[in-house]
């Protein structure tokens, strides 16, 4: 079994509701002027934002792609952004040939100084006195234009004979038709641009509207960035920090890209572009109004690590599978209310929110959409779930060749399925986000599914009725359930931020974390089910988990902990009665830092009832007012007996080692350790993310 999941460190993203007037004031002009720019043109949304976020970060672009795709309309649309009736000239445009001279570009000679025996050229108008420029067939530049544009590329000067002239260039976008293949100094030149972005033709599902007429923006005074704008979001980008986990996250793509292309000579990661990448990240992050770059900067990575386009699709899947494995699941933040669906522009279809950035700007093809589950809105992925809109529709899981399949769903409404009485038994296999809405039938011993099997199911909201008689190798993630979560048993499964009654009956080589029952026992015997026992037995893993007892159940976690079971760092308090804290045998099981609170009464153990077969009692406790038992061992049966003036969190977090930062909170009304997120929505952090980032 895998090791339990951890605790959850804190989010990196401060929420848009927190960013200051000034911040969240320019991100809204960024994204009206992102709007502005993307006027009029088919499929060109993320070439634009690339094309602008370099700008703001002061760094070099270069667009690779057949001719008549648009590139220099990029440009100069980037240009008219940024006017400003300072100093230089707004835009240079130019197109290479290897017969272009320096003159084309940097100017012509002075005659007046060459009279003087000085050389030195008139600048002004040409590339080292403009904000934007724009080279096409860039890699065209001959040996005698190279130096200089090296120079400036890189520190922003221009050696006007003998003396240095600071460059006003906000970015530099080149195009090129093809890249350079074994010219050393046009490999050093190709260094110099961070951003590399291919662009093709208009994919043929958006063909027809390149037959709309195209309209020009027309951008207003206050529309344009002006140079103090930018220079205050670079200052702010200085003091942008970067957590250590994506520190560590972009030492892995790093390790990963050198490892992947270790036989192509024609990738390679210079310190220099490191460094430059750092500052991207830092202007991402300032420019959405967080303090701390987040994962969804890292995904700009996937247009800076490539150098020949047949590439880029691996180095997006080493950043992506590295962004996952850093992702988990955080509660949805209620101030936001981020819909996770909306309607369409034709004001009837239901869409994705937010889809991966590869598909951000496209239209989703319908007809592919409708031909894969016939009466389903949705293609079955991740990005595209089949959407559970109604009782019809969730009743269709019954058929094998939709339930079954291992297709994404995501439910959109409430669904009552108070008026079917004859429920078929069928079993579920795929991906079932319920976003928080319920799922509502009167108990019966018949649960939704028969069995669960490779599945994740999350964010389901149940009336009476359980989710599943058996559950196998799935995962289970802030589900809550108003009786029994699991009908019957869990084998190879994780459940994680779950609440309900009882969650259930028998367990195998399972992971259960951070969930709270309301009512009775962690796990229960209940008559209704027809079995005799209740058990966790085989490395079951028990953590960080609160129980909430009503009633008297016989005891709090479970009857028997068996083989190699760890329970550590729960919680048994409430109203009711129980016979044992904790389970009645410890049979080659683990049970250490927990805490058996306040009770109407513990009849015969604190604890365990018997420990056998190396059974181990580490360091429990249990209030003094369990008065009943005698004893006070912290590795006994008993446990160490506490006060009531030191059962405060104080003693649990520095005793008990529990974790009051990101998983424990003090009830200070019923004076126990409560969970601080158990049961709420969660969502994917990088999805989260990736949604608040303009850029992506």
């Amino acid at each position: 079994m895998s090791q339990v999941l951890q605790p959850r460190p804190q989010t990196a993203a401060a929420p848009l509701s927190s960013l200051s007037p000034e911040a969240a004031s320019f991100k809204t002009k960024l994204q009206r002027l992102l709007a502005l720019l993307n006027q009029g043109l088919v499929e060109r949304e993320g070439v634009l934002k690339a094309a602008l976020l370099t700008v703001l970060a002061e760094e070099n672009l270069v667009l690779v792609g057949p001719p008549g795709t648009g590139k220099s309309l990029v440009a100069r649309r980037i240009a008219q952004v940024l006017s400003d009736d300072q100093d230089g000239h707004d835009y240079f445009e130019y197109l290479l040939t290897k017969f272009s001279t320096p003159e084309e570009l940097f100017g012509p000679l002075s005659i007046t100084e060459l009279k003087a025996d000085r050389f030195k050229r008139n600048t002004q108008g040409y590339l080292p006195t403009v904000n934007v420029a724009f080279l096409d067939e860039i890699f065209k530049a001959s040996s005698s234009i190279l130096n200089a544009l090296l120079t400036i590329l890189n520190e922003r000067m221009y050696h006007n004979g003998a003396q240095a002239q600071a460059v006003p260039l906000q970015a530099l976008i080149a195009a090129s038709n093809e890249l350079p293949t074994d010219d050393e100094a046009l490999g050093a030149l190709y260094d110099r641009f961070l951003v590399r972005i291919f662009v093709d033709y208009v994919s043929e599902d958006r063909f027809e509207l390149l037959f709309n007429t195209t309209t020009e923006p027309e951008f207003a005074p206050e529309d344009r960035l002006t140079r103090h704008e930018i220079a205050r979001l670079r200052q702010a980008a200085k003091t942008v920090t970067i957590p250590n986990d994506i520190v560590q996250g972009i030492q892995s793509i790093w390790q990963q890209h050198k490892q992947a292309f270790q036989e192509d000579a024609r990738e390679s990661l210079s310190d220099r572009r490191l460094k430059k990448i750092i500052k991207l990240l830092r202007v991402s992050a300032a420019s959405n109004g967080r303090r701390e770059v987040d994962l969804s900067d890292v995904l700009l990575l996937k247009d800076c690590l490539w150098n020949h386009p047949d590439n880029a699709p691996k180095v997006r899947e080493i950043i992506t599978s590295t962004l996952k494995g850093l992702s988990r699941l955080v509660p949805m933040d209620k101030e936001k209310n981020i819909p996770v669906y909306e309607v369409d522009s034709d004001g009837e279809t239901v869409v994705a929110a937010f889809q991966k950035s590869s598909e951000i700007g496209k239209k989703p093809n319908r007809a592919a959409i409708s031909a894969v589950v016939k009466g389903f809105v949705g293609s079955g992925t991740a990005d595209d779930p089949l959407l559970i809109r109604s009782v019809e529709d969730f009743m269709d899981l019954a058929r094998a060749d939709v339930g079954q399949k291992g297709y994404h769903f995501r439910q959109t409404a409430d669904l009552d399925f108070s008026a079917i009485s004859d429920w078929p038994i069928f079993d579920f296999q795929g991906h079932y986000e319920g976003d928080g809405f319920r799922l509502d039938r009167e108990y019966s011993v018949r649960p939704l599914f028969n069995t669960v099997r490779n599945s994740q199911l999350q964010n389901i909201r149940l009336g009476e009725s359980a989710i599943a008689l058996n559950a196998e190798k799935t995962t289970i993630l802030a589900c809550q359930a108003e009786k029994r979560l699991i009908g019957y048993s869990i084998t190879g499964c994780t459940l994680l931020d779950c609440e309900a009654w009882s969650f259930v009956g028998l367990a195998k080589n399972s992971q259960i974390a951070r969930c709270r029952t309301t009512g009775g026992p962690l796990t229960d015997i209940d008559t209704d089910i027809c079995f005799l026992d209740s058990i966790i037995y085989n490395n079951c893993q028990i953590l960080d988990c609160e129980v909430k007892v009503h009633g008297s159940p016989y005891c709090g976690i479970a009857h028997s902990l068996e083989s190699g079971t760890v329970v550590e760092r729960c919680i048994v308090s409430g109203s009711g009665s129980l016979s044992c804290g904790i389970a009645y045998y410890c049979r080659n099981s683990v049970v250490r830092h927990c805490a058996i609170g306040p009770l109407a009464e513990v009849s015969y153990y604190r604890i365990v009832a018997e420990n056998k077969n190396g059974g181990r009692l580490e360091h429990n406790i249990s209030i003094e007012s369990h008065s009943n038992q005698t004893g006070d061992d912290g590795n006994g049966q008993e446990g160490k007996t506490v006060a009531a003036a030191l059962f405060t969190q104080r003693y649990f977090e520095l005793t008990l080692g529990w974790d009051f930062e990101q998983v424990w909170r003090w009830d200070h009304q019923n004076n126990v350790p409560t969970l601080r997120q158990v049961g709420e929505k969660m969502v994917d952090l990088l999805a989260l993310q990736l949604k608040d980032n303009l850029w992506i």
